[in-house]
């Protein structure tokens, strides 16, 4: 027979006045009484000042009272800031105790006083797990609870306002007769056993204020002690609150959704997931000055077995991304990629012969990969040791030449993982690499090394052979080419005579004289004596091949994640049936009026 269950057991809160429930109306009649405590009793002369302070204190328990934080009260929240702000923050304790050969046992919640149940009431006990009008009776009649789970701090009893208002004698008339049908059943206990009882209520508060104080005492090392953890504390398996007033569904552990890919470049990163079961997927991407502005929002249902890409934005100095999810059983969770498992920004390089720089990294599953792009100049500038003079005197200095780069060759050595793997270096282009690793999520330190060579061709300038020439007489002759001026000048002259008749006549005469400009060759002999002296003569010589090398190291780190695996859900209980309500039968009737002390006449 099916059973019928009356919904008393939803805890539902009832609200007395406005939106206030009975504790917090017995609260705010509290706060408003020591409000007006602070006013009229505080040694302060000044009214106004009684009065900010009283409205002050009135408001501060107002809020402890009837605020609330994302649907949860403040003294909660306070409580859960307290316990995160002085909980443990680091691990004291061996490493081995980290690690779990077997998965923790499931908690298993026995039943209030199920060691203690009497021999007699073993019958009772058997006759709780008939049909449902005798199991019922038999709850009753043993006091037995419908959950095992025990009432918390805070719960309210059941609300029964039918027994406000009908008689004492109504009301005391079924505890009557339960205690009679509960000491028919039971076992008469002695007067010793009595005595006992007693004496154990009596001896209950003495150890009630003994637990208060050890328990004060307990807090305030806690508090006082740095935050630390160790391995043996356990973990807990599920959580409650004194705001929810039922158990959660319990965790169904494994992975839901995995990274299956992850390449960064110098501007996004692309990130593919893999989802283990029925998830609905929330990928946010945060970036900015501090990095906490949302810069990505993506929403995807995914299916067992599914992929998603998601190319998500770099942005700022310290990005980061957020995966959440949600399955079909209710259960959420995220996975994130920061800090070190984000190689941004990409590495790069300067050198003398080529500029290196990262432009592509990537993480799959066993293998890192990438690319390195390089930028080598055409011309250089090469230190050469010069020889300027040879033969009677030898010269040498350091001069810094052009040098034209003809060809740059190298290796790019990459090493992760304890593992290493070399590729050719392609000059003015983008060397590609890949290096296998190890399974398992880690965050992989890459060391990109690039040994280089660039081969150079130098022109040289002539060189200087100087020959030393003993004493000789040297005679020359040269031809020696002189320019003679032109000039020229007026000549004048009186002529005098004297006729027969005696007379004497003067004439003057004029001339212009010019002697013209020319060039006069002459051969001269000269004689040069020489003691001793050096010739020079200018040599060609052929251009200088050389070879310069350099090593350039580059440095990232990215995370890894682990292999795949279906998420296997264990079998779930199977869903209870609708209650139906049927009439009891007259069997079920008798049985039940024999167990509350009477039967059918």
């Amino acid at each position: 027979m099916d059973e019928h269950e009356v919904p008393t057991h939803v805890q539902a809160e009832d609200r007395v006045l406005l939106w206030f429930t009975f504790p917090q109306i017995v609260a705010l009649t509290a706060v408003a009484a020591l409000a007006y405590g602070v006013y009229h009793f505080i040694p302060v002369g000044a009214e106004a000042v009684r009065i900010v302070l009283a409205l002050g204190f009135a408001l501060v328990g107002i809020a402890m009272v009837a605020g609330k934080v994302n649907g949860r009260r403040l003294p909660a929240v306070a409580a859960d800031l307290m316990r995160f702000g002085f909980g443990p923050r680091r691990f004291q304790g061996p490493p081995a105790q980290l690690v779990r050969s077997e998965p923790p046992a499931q908690p298993v919640k026995a039943g209030v006083g199920k060691d203690r149940l009497e021999p007699d009431a073993a019958i009772t006990q058997h006759a709780a797990k008939g049909p449902g009008p005798v199991r019922r009776g038999a709850r009753k009649l043993a006091n037995l609870k419908r959950s095992s789970r025990p009432r918390t701090r805070g719960e309210r009893m059941p609300f029964k306002p039918r027994d406000w208002f009908r008689k004492r004698d109504r009301k005391r008339q079924p505890k009557r007769e339960f205690d009679e049908a509960r000491q028919a059943l039971a076992r008469p206990r002695d007067e010793c056993e009595a005595q006992e009882q007693k004496e154990h209520r009596s001896m209950r508060w003495p150890a009630l204020l003994g637990a208060a104080s050890a328990l004060a005492v307990v807090a305030s090392v806690a508090v006082c002690t740095p935050p630390s953890a160790l391995a043996d504390d356990g973990e807990q398996e599920s959580w409650t609150s004194d705001e929810i007033e039922f158990d959660p569904p319990p965790l169904i552990p494994g992975r839901r959704l995995f990274i299956e890919r992850l390449t960064v470049t110098r501007e996004a990163a692309t990130v593919v997931l893999k989802a283990a079961a029925n998830l609905e997927v929330e990928a946010r991407a945060f970036g900015g000055p501090d990095g906490r502005e949302p810069k990505f929002q993506r929403d995807d249902t995914l299916g067992q077995g599914g992929r998603s890409s998601y190319l998500m934005p770099l942005d700022g100095p310290v990005p980061s991304f957020t995966f959440s999810w949600r399955d079909e059983h209710g259960q959420a969770g995220a996975i994130s990629l920061s800090g070190n498992q984000l190689p941004y920004p990409l590495p790069d390089v300067s050198g003398e012969v080529c500029d290196l720089r990262l432009v592509r990294l990537s993480w799959r599953s066993g293998a890192i990969d990438g690319s390195v792009d390089s930028d080598c100049p055409s011309r250089l500038e090469e230190p050469v040791e010069l020889e300027t003079a040879a033969g009677h005197v030898n010269l040498s200095h350091t001069a810094l030449l052009p040098a034209e780069v003809t060809q740059v060759t190298g290796t790019l050595t990459v090493s992760a993982g304890g593992r290493q793997s070399s590729a050719p270096l392609l000059a003015d282009g983008a060397t590609l690499f890949e290096l296998a690793t190890g399974a398992g999520r880690e965050i992989f330190t890459v060391d990109l090394t690039a040994a280089l060579t660039a081969h150079l061709t130098i022109e040289l300038p002539p060189l200087v052979r100087l020959t030393l020439q003993p004493y000789r007489l040297e005679r020359r002759t040269e031809t020696v080419s002189l320019q003679r001026p032109g000039t020229g000048q007026y000549v004048s002259e009186t002529v005098s005579w004297t006729d027969g008749e005696g007379n004497t006549s003067s004439h003057t005469v004029s001339a212009y004289l010019s002697i013209p400009s020319a060039i006069v060759q002459k051969q001269v002999t000269l004689e040069i004596e020489h003691e001793e002296h050096v010739r020079s003569q200018l040599v060609s010589r052929p251009a200088l091949s050389k070879t310069r090398t350099e090593e350039l190291s580059l440095g990232a780190g990215i995370g890894s994640d682990d292999n795949y695996r279906t998420l296997v859900v264990p079998d779930q209980e199977p869903e209870r049936s609708a209650s139906v309500q049927t009439r009891v039968s007259e069997d079920d009737l008798q049985d039940l009026l024999i167990l509350l002390g009477g039967g059918l006449p």
